[in-house]
């Protein structure tokens, strides 16, 4: 299992144990200082003797790239906070599939729509639904009812007994 941290800081320790490598300090005198395992302080050792300095430098993540460069996916952001209807569609709000197919005519990439949603939690958007209000609503209605009719609807409840 990996070691939890980002690759520059686990970088950073391993060349702290090189520092020290090249002063000759003993294996468990750096595994102490650094907090890690001695056995890992060996190995790290074995491997500065092999190809030196470069054998410890982090490594990219394996894997296959990101199909939106972090440019296109704060456009891509700042694109979902204004509506649909702004960027030509028929509908009001953003669905998976309306975003997957933004996404297609803005910057030529497919997504599946299952894809989509995983990709905007990774950009900072959450799932919402909105809350269903008829546009006839009279808020200031409802407040004059609340203060007026309820107070004398919630004295005619009987209190239950134990």
């Amino acid at each position: 299992m990996r070691t939890a941290g980002s690759t520059e800081e686990l970088q950073r320790v391993r060349m702290i144990a090189v520092n020290m490598f090249e002063r000759e300090v003993p294996p468990k005198q750096i595994a102490a200082d650094l907090g890690v395992d001695d056995q890992t302080v060996r190995r790290w050792r074995r491997v500065w003797r092999a190809k030196g300095r470069d054998g410890l430098l982090g490594k990219a993540h394996p894997g296959r790239p990101r199909r939106l460069d972090d440019a296109q996916r704060r456009e891509l952001a700042e694109a979902l906070r204004q509506k649909p209807t702004e960027h030509g569609f028929q509908r009001h709000l953003w669905t998976t599939e309306l975003i997957r197919d933004f996404i297609q005519q803005r910057f030529n990439v497919s997504y599946h729509h299952d894809w989509v949603g995983e990709l905007m939690h990774q950009i900072g958007f959450t799932w919402q639904k909105p809350m269903r209000r008829a546009r006839e609503r009279d808020e200031a209605a409802i407040a004059a009812w609340r203060e007026t009719f309820w107070p004398d609807l919630l004295k005619k409840v009987p209190t239950p007994t134990a």
